[in-house]
């Protein structure tokens, strides 16, 4: 039996106006589901799922939301649940009853903090309380004894040495690890996804920056880690986990959300069931190697790269992922170390993205 790893957006509302939101076009759209689908959904299939992370919207202005994470822990102890906030969770917990849920129901949370610089990251969010809610809110985690995770855009607008080395002392005052999403341009690559989309020069530069002075404890990207540590990861889009919006849809994979991505609802009887032995993802994730990858030496570890990349800049599979910037001939050298001990985390497999741990790193940070 399959123990599915659910990115799930309970509701569509939310609290900021970011313009560089993966998903905002889709959340205008649409009607959301409520509590009582929500938990028939759940009772339907818990056995099927292993891992529950709760994102986009901004999960925490609903107290069904909270009710429903309190119903999971209490019937379906299993199944480990995280949730990734704006940082308006410390707000929310002011409710007692909320209060209650996040300390006894909740065992992860993610926290969004892209600079840091206070004012640089309400601008970017569009909120005037968004830097402050993320520090109470990782103030609230260490209080509690939370593990949290500071989650940042990786951007070209955000990601330099400075701001970097902010969100490390930021970390490492609260006892929290960091995760990088590199920017998707979800909505096509234009002239306003290229105001966000950082180069592969930049992205290597900045993972090597950190690898240097910090510590990777996870590099969960099919080429990225290939081309610099050497160890093959499988990419976990519409395999090991799947996308669920607020609509009840179901997608491959957190960024590949329009309608030609939907494989189905969670409102269907047994769907997870049916996910499985129908096969439904198989015809949107597709196992074939890119032909322009035929002569590569990572041919067979790479696979082509990242699946939502390829889909997002060129529609189709058929393409190798867009970061790729040559065909190897032979295999590097290891340029960076990967560091995982004593690390877990509902989003280390859950989608590609890249984890970090504040502290010395393998070298002098220059």
């Amino acid at each position: 039996m399959r123990k599915w790893n659910l990115g799930w957006g309970t509701i569509s509302k939310c609290n900021m106006n970011c313009q560089f939101c993966y998903s905002k076009g889709k959340r205008k759209t649409g009607h959301d589901l409520g509590y009582e689908e929500w938990i028939k959904f759940v009772d339907e299939n818990h056995e099927r799922i292993g891992t529950i992370n709760y994102g986009t919207g901004e999960n925490t202005l609903s107290k069904d939301w909270f009710r429903l994470v309190d119903y999971i822990r209490q019937n379906y102890p299993g199944i480990r649940q995280a949730l990734t906030t704006n940082g308006y969770l410390s707000e929310a917990v002011s409710d007692t009853f909320c209060r209650k849920v996040f300390i006894n129901a909740i065992d992860e949370i993610d926290v969004s903090l892209d600079y840091c610089d206070g004012e640089k990251h309400n601008q970017f969010r569009g909120q005037p309380a968004a830097y402050q809610w993320a520090i109470n809110t990782l103030e609230l985690c260490q209080r509690y004894g939370k593990a949290a995770t500071i989650v940042f855009l990786g951007s070209r607008k955000n990601i330099n040495r400075h701001n970097i080395d902010g969100l490390f002392a930021i970390a490492e005052k609260y006892g929290a690890i960091l995760r990088m999403n590199m920017y998707r341009p979800t909505e096509g690559v234009n002239e306003s996804s290229k105001e966000f989309i950082i180069d592969c020069e930049s992205y290597m530069d900045i993972i090597k920056y950190i690898a240097d002075k910090y510590q990777v404890i996870s590099l969960n990207d099919t080429l990225f880690s290939t081309i610099l540590t050497g160890e093959p990861v499988a990419d976990p889009s519409g395999d090991r986990s799947i996308r669920i919006l607020a609509d009840g849809s179901i997608t491959p994979s957190t960024y590949l959300i329009d309608s030609r991505y939907v494989v189905g609802n969670i409102t269907e009887k047994d769907i997870l069931l049916k996910l499985e032995e129908q096969d439904m993802l198989k015809h949107i994730i597709l196992t074939e190697i890119p032909e322009e990858c035929a002569e590569c030496v990572y041919r067979e570890t790479c696979r082509g790269g990242v699946f939502d990349r390829r889909y997002l800049w060129f529609g189709d599979l058929l393409h190798k992922d867009p970061y790729c910037q040559q065909i190897y001939k032979q295999k590097n050298e290891k340029i960076i170390e990967v560091n995982k001990m004593d690390f877990h985390s509902v989003h280390d497999g859950y989608l590609p993205t890249v984890f970090f741990r504040p502290g010395k790193g393998s070298g002098d940070g220059k």
